[in-house]
């Protein structure tokens, strides 16, 4: 018995950075601050999509990096979207985007959301999606270089794979 238990606590930890090219899901999830965000407006973009809850201090330790990053990607056809599991309600959850300084889109979660992405073992999970709506990486918890590899990774797709663009990628009109 111990075995296995080693064996899978292994396997969950090598597979805590999980590429994979699954289609991401379609949905209309309910924004916290009032309207709906369909996944039908994201695409064309590249994604980073993170589940979260509101009592998940690892959760809240990463969300200003996201915010920092968002910004440093700002025009660029990138967009971040929190998606809050286990949070209680919409107006329970808004406390925290004010705190958190969450400037992206903020929605809530759904069970079809989260088996359409293959469930998640934990919190935080962050998917990253390409232009496609393709998911191109899958990161399970708090990782020391999580930041450093999606910023690079978003890169990549958005200059079609090369890590150094001739030129350099133009900034789009972004859509809040």
């Amino acid at each position: 018995m111990r075995i296995l238990v080693a064996a899978l606590s292994a396997a969950f930890l090598l597979a805590g950075c999980a590429e994979s090219t699954n289609t991401a899901p379609e949905f209309s999830l309910k924004k916290v601050m009032g309207g709906e965000l369909k996944s039908a407006d994201l695409k064309g973009k590249v994604v980073v999509v993170d589940f979260w809850a509101t009592w998940c201090v690892p959760c809240k330790k990463e969300i200003p990096e996201y915010v920092k990053l968002r910004e440093k990607l700002k025009g660029l056809g990138v967009e971040f979207v929190g998606v809050t599991f286990d949070s209680a309600t919409a107006e329970d959850v808004k406390p925290y985007i004010k705190e958190l300084g969450m400037t992206y889109p903020v929605v809530m979660g759904t069970d079809e959301v989260d088996v359409g992405f293959g469930g998640h073992p934990g919190y935080p999970t962050t998917f990253l999606i390409n232009k496609d709506w393709k998911v191109h990486r899958k990161f399970f918890g708090v990782q020391s270089t999580k930041m450093a590899t999606l910023e690079k990774d978003i890169y990549l797709l958005l200059n079609d794979g090369k890590e150094t663009p001739e030129t350099p990628v133009k900034p789009t009109t972004a859509v809040n």
